[in-house]
């Protein structure tokens, strides 16, 4: 499995596409802008878009879901806590330009225990709320070591659940503090200290580094 991380939008939204190398097919995390531009680098790769998956509903994640999927009819997956904003952006319209946003037709709901399966790639869904009503986040617990071979880590996107020496925010409408340290103690930061955590913003960093460094958690 291959991430490519390209930075989007006003806000500097990390969206991901994930390459399952052996088949070509990929999964696109958190379009929050250039829409075009992903799809470019999509079609660049000759890879086949398995689905959108938003890691929450706030606008600089979700702005170009819609022109993914009419572009490319590609189910869009989201947490039903969080489906509504795609309908309506609330209290983000001061943030974000949306006026030309075109909405998601059509999404499929996903919660604690799927699995989004493309090619021989596999992303478990977990339930991660705090940051959003209904946030969640996407592992894969890496590969196992065999004979001759070191094995690879597991990697997690987390959304704006957690970030480089810092925690999401949680001043927002549905955004709860306890429910967001609870979800970081029990479903990130128990994960092997060598997973790479990959954030809705800034630099990727690991489980490992934020158990020691990250303030908001000593």
């Amino acid at each position: 499995m291959k991430v490519h991380r390209r930075v989007v939008g006003s806000l500097s939204t990390n969206c991901y596409i994930v390459e399952d190398e052996g088949s070509g097919k990929a999964v696109l995390i958190d379009p929050g802008g250039d829409g075009e531009g992903i799809l470019e680098f999509v079609n660049s790769r000759e890879l086949d878009l398995h689905c959108v998956v938003l890691t929450h509903g706030h606008l600089d994640h979700v702005v170009d879901a819609g022109l993914i999927q009419a572009k490319t009819s590609v189910p869009v997956l989201i947490s039903e806590a969080d489906s509504g904003f795609l309908d309506d952006p609330g209290w983000m319209r001061p943030f974000i330009d949306f006026e030309h946003m075109m909405r998601v037709k059509e999404r499929t709901f996903v919660r604690e225990g799927d699995v989004i399966s493309f090619g021989n790639s596999r992303l478990h869904v977990i339930e991660t709320p705090g940051h959003s009503p209904g946030s969640i986040s996407l592992y894969w617990p890496g590969s196992r070591k065999i004979q001759g071979s070191e094995g690879l880590p597991g990697v997690i996107f987390s959304g704006d659940l957690i970030f480089s020496r810092s925690v999401g925010r949680t001043d927002f409408p549905g955004s709860d503090a306890h429910l967001l340290f609870a979800s970081i103690r029990n479903k990130i930061i128990s994960l092997p200290g060598d997973t790479v955590i990959y954030p809705g913003h800034d630099v990727p960093t690991t489980v490992g580094k934020e158990r020691t460094e990250n303030p908001f958690l000593l």
